[in-house]
């Protein structure tokens, strides 16, 4: 029952997780591509690696959405409000754990980026359901809004990580550790 109810969710996360770390290393590999560097990190920055949620779960998505059995009004809103949250908590839990530990670790900022794929499907399997059924006891124009704000939202996401990799803001969330530049080199 479990494994029937949750499986694509279950799938989202074992490719996002795959997916997300193969990316971390296509820009290197693709010769610092500009291109590749819309969906890629191009730099060590917290921010650009939240592509690596967002990118591979958009993708998932995209490929549930059409492949999928189910169809509910609710998917897009609840998809977008997983991701949303999957990379909130990225940030917040690597800037936590770095303030208490003084210093970040690799084993850590793998367990955060997994934290966060988790974070973004269980929240979008929760949400699913409870939308759906929220969605059923309202009108039919009030139905339409949330799938609409969502797309909105994520068209908003894919701009923002498009022109933060070329101009980012000077703010230690885009700020390269390890260079210490901002954005594509």
């Amino acid at each position: 029952m479990f494994w029937k109810k949750y499986r694509y969710e279950i799938y989202g996360v074992l490719f996002t997780a795959v997916a997300g770390t193969l990316l971390h290393f296509v820009y290197e590999w693709s010769g610092s591509a500009v291109i590749v560097g819309l969906f890629a990190p191009v730099n060590e920055s917290v921010w650009e690696h939240i592509k690596l949620l967002f990118f591979p779960g958009l993708l998932f998505s995209v490929w549930d959405y059409f492949h999928a059995s189910r169809r509910p009004a609710s998917f897009l809103p609840s998809r977008t409000a997983g991701l949303t949250a999957g990379m909130a908590a990225i940030p917040l839990l690597f800037y936590a754990y770095t303030a208490l530990l003084g210093t970040n670790h690799l084993a850590l900022d793998i367990m955060v980026f997994l934290l966060g794929i988790l974070l973004a499907f269980l929240i979008s399997a929760l949400l699913e359901k409870k939308i759906s059924t929220t969605a059923t006891a309202l009108s039919g124009t009030k139905t339409r809004v949330l799938p609409f704000l969502s797309a909105v939202l994520i068209i908003i996401y894919l701009l923002l990580f498009f022109l933060f990799t070329f101009r980012p803001p000077q703010l230690p969330l885009f700020r390269d550790p390890v260079s210490g530049h901002f954005g594509i080199s």
